[in-house]
């Protein structure tokens, strides 16, 4: 009779087990304090991460989580004491699910241990490698129910290894682990981790245990790794640590929007729109020379002759004061021009002609008409299509110079070209 009230015994605090696993809610363990499981929820919330100013760092993560025995021991903290580490792990990894943004990267989530459910498998991947989902993580997160067995993490590293091996681009490798009797030589694992793939991972650790020693064993972890860093419960307990958090291993800084890390950006301050490089350079799309982040004129035709703000100009050409005649000695410049039109017959061009700013607004913009004009005349006299040009003056209006000095004056006194759809 005895032996079976304790086999009944036995298994109601089993299922009692298993039931406080399933209700557990975000844990504040800053401010838990002695209120019920349903009373604190809202003292975390957890809520996806602001990503503005920011960029993804990572293609794919893996979250490697100890489910051993150990983890079953009650965590050791004045205002948590009631709840074992593996449930605030658990907590630690919900929570961390929910502040991750909206992106297209590939997850895992990898446990090691030997609790129920576990079938006889020492580490597995329940979940992934994958395209991220928010909700499939969580609920194969709730499917690892109770900790158990020992704690064979190099294991679960040496399997992180193979799923790396499958995957492209830079990913983090976070073990959330009470950091005791870790199996199978992990710090030898992690040494192999870097060696095969420490150019494009980082590895962080997230310790819930209550022993120094293993919290410097965690620590060791992730500083043999070279990139990463290891943190504590306390340190992601609240809503503003695990957003921090997230951010330094998910993303990084990005001041100029162009989607290149700032750490990695060798051109920094790129206006908005402009298409850069690996490391956040503009290119050149019209191959004028000029690059796109200070071409005022883009989508110049291939061969044209441009000045420093990437415009097609009449190069070489200069009027005299109050002149508007083309000299002969400018024809092989104009040429240029002939051979563009004549390679590109369905590019049209308007010529707009520019004067400085000595003499009335009325008196240059007439000078700049005429300037336009004489060289709209030369490139048809040469066999250009008049209907394929036009000419406009703008006068003194658009100084590209200093009209202070002779030299500013003698640049603004010019005909700019622009390409016509």
């Amino acid at each position: 009779m005895k032996r079976k009230l304790s086999l009944f015994a036995c298994i109601a605090i089993f299922i009692s087990l298993q039931t406080g696993c399933f209700q557990l809610k975000s844990l504040d363990l800053k401010g838990l304090d002695l209120m019920r499981m349903d009373e604190f929820q809202s003292q975390v919330q957890s809520q996806e991460l602001q990503t503005e100013g920011y960029v993804q760092k990572v293609d794919s993560f893996i979250i490697v989580l100890d489910s051993s025995s150990s983890m079953g021991t009650i965590y050791e903290d004045e205002v948590a004491e009631r709840y074992s580490r593996f449930m605030i792990a658990k907590d630690i990894v919900s929570r961390m699910n929910n502040t991750i943004p909206e992106m297209e990267i590939q997850g895992t989530l990898q446990r090691f241990g030997y609790g129920f459910a576990a079938k006889g498998k020492l580490t597995e991947a329940v979940y992934g490698p994958t395209a991220y989902s928010r909700s499939d993580l969580e609920y194969a997160l709730q499917s690892i129910i109770t900790p158990g067995g020992h704690s064979p993490a190099g294991l679960a590293i040496g399997e992180t290894s193979k799923i790396l091996g499958s995957t492209e681009g830079k990913s983090a490798v976070i073990v959330v682990s009470d950091g005791e009797k870790l199996n199978d030589d992990p710090l030898m694992k992690v040494k192999t981790l870097k060696n095969q793939f420490g150019d494009r991972t980082c590895l962080y650790t997230i310790w819930v245990g209550s022993k120094t020693e293993s919290k410097e064993f965690m620590d060791k972890i992730a500083s043999e790794m070279g990139c990463g860093f290891s943190v504590t419960a306390d340190d992601v307990a609240t809503s503003e640590g695990m957003e921090n958090f997230v951010r330094k291993v998910f993303l990084a800084k990005d001041s100029d929007g162009d989607g290149v890390p700032d750490e990695e950006d060798e051109c920094p301050g790129t206006p908005p729109g402009i298409e850069v490089d690996a490391v956040g350079c503009a290119g050149d799309s019209d191959g004028d020379g000029v690059t796109d982040d200070i071409d005022v004129c883009m989508n110049t035709p291939k061969g044209a002759i441009v000045d420093d703000r990437g415009c097609w100009v009449v190069k070489g050409v200069k009027f005299d004061y109050k002149k508007w005649d083309v000299k002969p000695q400018f024809n092989s410049n104009l040429d240029n021009i002939i051979d563009i039109l004549k390679n590109t017959p369905d590019l049209n061009i308007r010529v707009e002609g520019h004067t400085d700013n000595i003499g009335s607004e009325k008196y240059n913009l007439d000078l700049s008409k005429k300037r336009a004009e004489s060289i709209k005349a030369y490139l048809v006299k040469k066999g250009i299509d008049e209907s394929r040009i036009t000419s406009m003056g703008h006068g003194l209006s658009k100084p590209i110079a200093d009209n202070v000095t002779k030299e500013g004056r003698a640049l603004n006194r010019r005909a700019e070209l622009i390409p016509m759809k």
